[in-house]
């Protein structure tokens, strides 16, 4: 038992030790271009109609528009469609490219929530619903994302891959 008790204190001790620093330490002094960098003033928010990137990882840059976006009654001439819990969707027609490595484009990538927070329902039911698919260098993906909500101020987030936010916007359509 101290055996084992002696040899976690030896991996443990050297690990805990960097964890931890005071001002004026060399540790410290690293973490002064990321302090630099947290004050930095940030990006412009995208907006609807403006070409903007989003970071999908690995080094894959997925260029995004956000065309158009309005609210509206339906989104399909489909039957079985189901109507707008709120009476209303809120529609994005949306261009995916990818500018760097290879992106997909997914309606998945989609969320909104509106002006108190609440979440939206995503409707895939729609017409010309973007396409889930891998688009290359060069290539286009256009398509409508659509959700149930009702109308107001719209924070819309598009995450990666792994579901983590790639960027956001406002859209007050």
């Amino acid at each position: 038992m101290k055996k084992n008790l002696a040899l976690v204190a030896l991996i443990a001790l050297p690990l805990l030790a960097g964890c931890g620093s005071a001002a004026g330490t060399p540790a410290a002094a690293g973490n002064a271009p990321a302090a630099a960098a947290a004050e930095a003033p940030k990006a412009a928010e995208p907006t609807v109609g403006t070409p903007f990137t989003a970071d999908m990882g690995n080094g894959n840059i997925a260029k995004i528009t956000i065309v158009s976006a309005a609210f509206v009654d339906k989104v399909s001439d489909n039957a079985y469609a189901p109507p707008a819990k709120n009476g209303k969707f809120l529609q994005l027609d949306v261009l995916w490219e990818t500018e760097k490595g290879s992106t997909s484009s997914n309606p998945m990538y989609f969320d909104a929530k509106d002006a108190d927070g609440r979440k939206a329902d995503m409707t895939i039911m729609g017409d010309g619903t973007i396409g889930s698919s891998p688009v290359a260098v060069g290539d286009k993906s256009r398509g409508f994302v659509n959700f149930a909500l009702a109308p107001g101020p719209i924070k819309v987030t598009i995450t990666n891959q792994l579901l983590q936010p790639a960027a956001y916007l406002t859209v007050a359509p």
